[in-house]
């Protein structure tokens, strides 16, 4: 199996052919060599961006996009959560109020109002 070039590499390799090429007989004195190091420089910062930049952007942009996922999925659990809990909280009150009912009927099952009639 072949290593893969790093970026490094991969960045060089895109630039020599075209550097070599536009050095051939290249005039890199005064305005017109100026002109020809501007029209360099904008086509490496390209290379650049194209090789390097852009994955990182696109990279950037996947891991916010997972992160604004799993925020959402977890303010949905902690809503779900909070509706769980006061779900219990009610039960737990109304389980409260029909044992003191069952306690207040047998109560009155066993108190002296039975006995008088009995």
């Amino acid at each position: 199996m072949t290593e893969q070039p790093g970026p490094q590499q991969r960045i060089a390799d895109a630039i020599r052919p075209a550097m070599l090429n536009g050095l051939q007989d290249a005039e890199l004195i005064g305005a017109p060599g100026t002109g020809r190091i501007n029209e360099w420089v904008d086509w490496i910062a390209a290379v650049v961006v194209g090789q390097v930049v852009q994955p990182i952007v696109a990279e950037r942009d996947a891991f916010a996009d997972r992160v604004d996922t799993l925020t959402h999925l977890a303010r949905r659990h902690k809503e779900g959560h909070q509706d769980a809990a006061r779900d219990v909280r009610v039960l737990e009150a109304r389980v409260a109020e029909l044992e003191a009912e069952v306690a207040r009927l047998r109560a009155d099952e066993a108190g002296p109002g039975r006995n008088a009639a009995g």
